[in-house]
Order: structure tokens, then C-alpha cells, then sequence
């Protein structure tokens, strides 16, 4: 796709010429994003020739719209499904704005926010999506919780060579999808929310994007997400005061008792995942953002598996996250990255 494809695409939409239209910097996907402008706005053009992924973007957006959320208004789709034009929904990403205020009351109010529009969109969702439309998986069950943590093995474990039984481990990945597939309360899990798919407006407003890979699965999974992200990088206290923000939205009693239950088994699942993904992207693909993750992606896996009590249900993978702060392991990530 040639940025003059899309160019051609956007102006016969609105039926005028754009006063600027350059090509976006590409992270972790595929697709390519156009920053498109006229006289009456800015918008954003996306190309992607991934049609499933685009039909889920699109599935969920319409959804979203209907119900009025922060997410990007759809304004036309092109014949083959390939290109759309979505509204803009700010220049800054939340993530950029962690990276140059640190925690400020800025952040917080932000965050805070970003936890309101959350429970916002996870209320006004129930009963409102038809799973059978998502793009890879209907619900974070068996199969991509089983993906999430071969992740790790095949990427980390086994790219590093750290030593482990390769039967007791796979046995102790069975417990794990069994303990977080009976995680409640679930409803819509958008799977990557992180404050680099978080936008921040003018007006200090949070939208979200890239929530294509959304599902089914248990609501306490996109918080740890958010609020133990690698990069944000926010102190522990400032994290629990948070989470217990976010679960004093739920007037339920059973169901914040619930939510508190489920923290931590999420936390782990949430830590293998992510430095599986540090490590394809990152000591396979090479690239740069996710390389410099690596160090505080096995940092926090090593202090969750020190202080959660419950590891001990878990010794083979206890053992393989011990052999992460090893000398050899440091050497090993050095030699691979040369």
C-alpha cells in the first residue's frame, strides 16, 4: 500500500483535498497508520491487509460507538476491507506522557481516568458482544492461556537454555490454565491495554485503541496490565492504591472480593506473557523497544514469584524464573544480542 493509495482513499471520501498526510511510525504490528488532515479535521488512515484483525477492529468499534465510548469513531471502509479512516483521537499517547512527567498529579488524574473508562466500557459491554466475531480467540481459556505461557517457555526458557523438566513444567502449566480459566468476574477483556493504546486528547481526555485481539476473559486482566506495565514502571504503592481504586467501582461486595482474588494469579499469567513477547520481539526480531523491556520484564517476574506465597504450587516454574537473574542468563541475553 502506497501512502498515495490511501491519500486517494481519504480525499475521495470527504470529496476535498488533504492539507497533510505522512505515514506514522510502525510498533509491535503490521499495519500502517497515516496521520490525514483537511479543512475540517484530523483523522487517522489505516491500512492493514490482515482482513480478520481489520473485521474484529471494526466489529468492536461499531459496538463501541453504539454505546458511546472512548473509542475511535469509524468514518468509511474500503471495498476489500483493507483501508479505513478513523477518527483522530490525540497526539500524545499516555505512555509518552508517563515517560516525560514521571508520576505526576497529571498521571494520576489520568490513570484514574483510564480506570473509569474502563469499568465504564466493561459494564456497558455485558451482554452486548457476540464473541464468535473476535479475531483470534472467543475467550482466554484453555487455548490462549496455553499460548501465553509456551510463550514464555519457547522464547524465553528455551532461547536463554534455562534448565527445567520438561514434564513437571508442562503438568504445572495445566494447573495455571486451570486456576485462571475459573477467574470471575469476566466480561469483555481487551488483552493489550497499555498506555502506549491509550491516547490522551487537548482536553486531557483518555480514548483507547487497539483492541482488536479483544475477548472474553476476567475483568482484573487489563488492570494488571495497565498498572504493572514494564514500562510505566509505577511505584508498588501507587499500584495497590489503584487497584483498589478501580475495585471500589463494583458495589458487590462478593464480586470486589472476587476481583481481589484474582490479582494475583493474573499478575503471574500477565509477567510470563509479556516477557514472552520481550523476547520474540525483542531477542528474536530485535527490536528496539522491547529489548530495553527485557531487564524490568524479569524483574518483575522475579519479585512476584519471591513474595507470592503461592508459588510454591508451582516449583519447576518457580525454579526456571530463579535462573533469570543468574550471571550466566545476563551473559546469555548479551551474547544473543550481539
Amino acid at each position: 500500500m502506497t501512502s498515495e493509495n490511501a491519500k486517494r482513499f481519504f480525499e475521495n471520501h470527504f470529496g476535498e483535498k488533504s492539507t497533510q498526510f505522512v505515514t506514522l511510525a510502525q510498533s509491535g504490528s503490521a499495519r500502517v497508520n497515516f496521520l490525514a488532515q483537511n479543512q475540517r479535521d484530523t483523522f487517522i488512515v489505516t491500512y492493514n491487509e490482515n482482513i480478520p484483525e481489520n473485521e474484529s477492529f471494526l466489529y468492536f468499534s461499531e459496538v463501541f460507538s453504539d454505546l458511546n465510548l472512548n473509542t475511535p469513531k469509524i468514518y468509511k471502509i474500503s471495498e476489500d476491507r483493507k483501508l479505513y479512516i478513523q477518527a483522530y483521537m490525540g497526539s500524545q499517547t499516555l505512555s509518552e506522557i508517563i515517560s516525560k512527567e514521571g508520576l505526576s498529579e497529571n498521571v494520576e488524574s489520568l490513570v484514574k481516568q483510564t480506570l473509569e473508562k474502563l469499568f465504564q466500557l466493561q459494564i456497558e459491554t455485558q451482554n452486548q458482544i457476540d464473541f464468535t466475531r473476535t479475531f483470534e480467540y472467543e475467550c482466554y481459556d484453555e487455548f490462549p492461556v496455553t499460548h501465553d505461557l509456551y510463550y514464555f517457555k519457547n522464547f524465553i526458557a528455551d532461547v536463554l537454555e534455562l534448565e527445567y523438566h520438561k514434564s513437571t513444567l508442562l503438568k504445572e502449566f495445566k494447573k495455571i490454565v486451570n486456576l485462571i480459566e475459573n477467574l470471575e468476574p469476566q466480561g469483555l477483556m481487551i488483552r493489550d491495554f497499555q498506555a502506549r493504546n491509550i491516547m490522551v486528547n487537548k482536553k486531557n481526555e483518555v480514548s483507547f485503541i487497539d483492541y482488536q485481539s479483544a475477548m472474553k476473559g476476567p475483568l482484573m486482566y487489563d488492570v494488571i496490565s495497565f498498572l504493572f506495565q514494564a514500562k510505566a514502571n509505577f511505584p508498588e504503592d501507587f499500584k495497590n492504591k489503584m487497584l483498589e481504586f478501580y475495585i471500589q467501582q463494583f458495589e458487590n461486595k462478593e464480586t470486589q472480593a472476587q476481583l481481589k482474588k484474582s490479582v494475583k494469579p493474573i499478575q503471574l499469567m500477565r509477567f510470563l506473557q509479556v516477557l514472552g513477547a520481550y523476547g520474540f520481539r525483542g531477542l528474536i526480531q530485535r527490536k528496539q523497544h522491547f529489548i530495553a523491556s527485557i531487564e524490568k520484564g524479569i524483574e518483575n517476574i522475579t519479585t512476584f514469584s519471591e513474595n507470592w506465597n503461592e508459588m510454591t504450587n508451582f516449583p519447576e516454574l518457580k525454579k526456571v524464573i530463579e535462573q533469570l537473574s543468574l550471571d550466566k542468563t545476563k551473559l546469555k541475553i548479551e551474547e544473543i544480542l550481539k
